[in-house]
């Protein structure tokens, strides 16, 4: 595979993007806990994942009217704003700042999706989704390291505000990358055919578990992991999901071009279920979290090639719109979960249920193809 100039500066201007927010994003729920101020944390997360729910449909007709470089430009400057405001505490502005996320958010990833897979042949999807990754997991890496470094010797405000930096940076080099136009203006109604394709809903399920198992990640296990280790251990553990892709995302990439995605899927939620169940036990919680952390980074390398797969190259922005919709309701679902129910065991046997539910459109496919 011939590994194109524009597809790493892409790479690498989205990853230092996410260098600031996934750090501020790890370390949001945590900084606002200290302060009693953990609902307001949650309610931010709710609203940023619910307006790009409800925005993602919408946003396949943005990327097709104004193109994915245009569509990550934009996003990128609210997500740069939202690290900046949180500095304030101020919960009015957090929450407007939040819903302004979740609209970027939606616009962002149906750009990034729609990016990729139009500048990469279909039977190499995996391969190029793997650099993507292990780049952008990279970044993250660098970004947590350096936020947790930086609130040990300067104070929340100071922090973030450094963190920054590269993120802006990120931000310039995106204009930097080839101005792609993917389609002619989408047609409302065709787009709204392609957004409902029974072929598609089979697999909602899936995108929306994988959404749920990531509010977990930013929401009740950080906190988890204070509570039992200690704050700076909440870097260290998060930083898990993003080592294990710097290493193998670009080989899950690999062979799942070779066998096939659904095969993959299917391995890595149930090791997935099987986490959840080992986490109720709070002595091999440890153990828990790296089975968690090693199945669900290796299926992050596998979503956007298999919506690449499913739609076979064609109406890109409506299908990767689909999926992020489905995504962004399973985090939606995750918080409002975690607002309500306070026994967190209850809250991984609702993941293992869910995780597990959500292989059935595979069973569902197979038995229409017989």
């Amino acid at each position: 595979m011939k590994i194109d100039k524009n597809f790493i500066v892409f790479s690498i201007a989205f990853g230092m993007i996410f260098f600031s927010f996934s750090a501020v994003q790890l370390y949001f729920v945590v900084e606002f806990n200290k302060t009693s101020n953990v609902d307001v944390a949650f309610t931010s997360m709710l609203l940023i994942y619910l307006f790009a729910a409800i925005f993602s449909p919408v946003s396949a007709y943005i990327v097709s009217k104004f193109n994915p470089k245009k569509g990550i430009i934009m996003s990128g400057i609210v997500y740069l704003l939202f690290c900046g405001v949180l500095v304030t505490k101020n919960e009015t502005v957090i929450y407007i700042v939040s819903a302004l996320l979740g609209i970027a958010s939606s616009i962002l990833w149906t750009s990034c999706g729609t990016y990729i897979l139009s500048i990469t042949a279909q039977n190499y999807y995996g391969r190029a989704l793997g650099i993507f990754n292990t780049v952008f997991s990279l970044m993250c890496i660098l970004g947590m390291l350096s936020l947790g470094t930086l609130l040990s010797y300067y104070n929340f405000k100071i922090s973030y505000l450094l963190i920054l930096i590269p993120g802006i940076a990120g931000f310039f080099m995106l204009f930097l990358i080839n101005d792609l136009k993917i389609s002619k203006g989408l047609n409302f109604k065709e787009g709204l055919k392609n957004f409902f394709n029974p072929k598609f809903m089979l697999f909602l399920p899936l995108y929306v578990a994988q959404g749920f198992l990531f509010s977990l990640t930013i929401g009740i296990i950080p906190i988890e992991i204070k509570d039992i280790f200690s704050e700076i251990f909440v870097g260290i553990f998060g930083m898990l999901f993003y080592l294990i892709p710097l290493f193998s995302a670009y080989g899950v990439g690999k062979i799942s071009d070779r066998i096939g995605r659904p095969a993959l899927f299917i391995t890595f939620y149930i090791l997935i279920g099987v986490a959840m169940l080992i986490m109720l036990n709070k002595e091999n919680f440890i153990f828990g979290i790296v089975v968690f952390a090693i199945a669900f980074s290796f299926t992050r390398v596998l979503l956007i090639a298999y919506v690449g797969d499913l739609c076979k190259g064609k109406n890109l922005e409506t299908t990767n719109a689909l999926f992020n919709t489905a995504l962004n309701l399973g985090v939606v679902l995750g918080f409002l979960i975690f607002m309500f129910i306070e026994d967190k065991n209850l809250i991984y046997t609702i993941s293992f249920f869910v995780t597990i539910l959500s292989l059935l459109g595979f069973v569902a496919e197979k038995k229409f193809k017989s």
